[in-house]
């Protein structure tokens, strides 16, 4: 794959981050304050890879809607570059589950979409015929969504989140709605495209080997062992930092070990059995868009 003009990469930082949602209305009356982040704690360096792993539910989407300034913490303060984040922030991308191209463009005029304000025209597409190279595109440019597999589509939103080359690079799930196939091989892609454009990324995933094959770092979210609340504000419970250089061997016994060990954590044991009832559920409520 051709290189493409390296992004700067940013660091990231939670300061004592807090979410809670007002509770709903129970026969008029409120019933309270429900917490779903509670002092998330954390630096993600320049280039790094951090994926984000925990129950459904709790609050792993929250989180990188703070990052990105789609949400607002009820509690402590987000950062990039050392400037707290407030609003929308221009110095950060979001990949999403589903594609979401516009169908009636192709998927050239798509990823163009994500071009920065006042690029000069000739100089954006350029930039966009080196990320449809990079994501392997180049000969499907002038193709609508609809004429593309899901893992091809998955591309195009790729290359459209680094079309203004991002400090940082928030991804929810960004392969989970594809077949197990496809999904390696969107991995190993992004794993090109890190090496070829390293921008920081923050990762949220639910597939344990997901998040050993690509990340630096992976951030296991769940309840505090002294939170008694119902149901429980999540917060920092383990960070592991995964050996060796990727691309990593996915057979490898040291993987495999710390794959148990994560899987422990979300409760689930070897023979994927939950040996801790209620620990793989959360329930978060939904944010408001907007």
């Amino acid at each position: 794959m051709a290189a493409t003009a390296a992004s700067t990469a940013s660091p990231v930082e939670f300061a004592g981050v807090g979410r809670s949602f007002a509770a709903q209305k129970r026969r008029g009356h409120d019933s309270g304050v429900r917490t779903v982040l509670r002092d998330i704690t954390l630096r993600v360096e320049p280039g790094e890879v951090v994926a984000i792993l925990g129950p459904s539910g709790c609050g792993k989407s929250t989180l990188l809607r703070i990052a990105g300034g789609l949400d607002t913490p009820t509690a402590g303060t987000a950062l990039i570059d050392g400037t707290a984040v407030s609003g929308i922030d221009p110095r950060c991308a979001i990949g999403f589950q589903e594609p979401r191209l516009l169908p009636w463009r192709s998927l050239a005029d798509n990823v163009a979409l994500g071009l920065p304000r006042g690029l000069d025209r000739a100089e954006g597409r350029q930039r966009v015929a080196r990320l449809l190279d990079l994501v392997g595109l180049s000969g499907s440019a002038h193709l609508r969504p609809r004429e593309v597999s899901g893992g091809m589509a998955q591309r195009a939103s790729l290359a459209r989140a680094l079309a203004r080359n991002p400090g940082v690079l928030l991804l929810d799930e960004p392969f989970g709605a594809l077949d197990a196939l496809t999904r390696l091989k969107m991995q190993d892609l992004l794993l090109d495209v890190h090496a070829a454009a390293p921008t920081t990324i923050l990762l949220v995933t639910h597939d344990v080997d997901e998040a050993l094959q690509l990340a630096d770092r992976i951030i296991l979210l769940g309840a505090a062992e002294d939170d008694t609340a119902e149901p429980p504000g999540a917060t920092v419970r383990r960070v592991t930092t995964v050996p060796g250089e990727r691309p990593r061997d996915r057979g490898s016994a040291e993987l495999a070990e710390l794959r148990a060990e994560l899987l422990d954590g979300l409760g689930i044991d070897r023979h994927g059995n939950a040996h801790h009832p209620g620990a793989a559920t959360f329930s978060t409520p939904v944010p408001a868009r907007g």
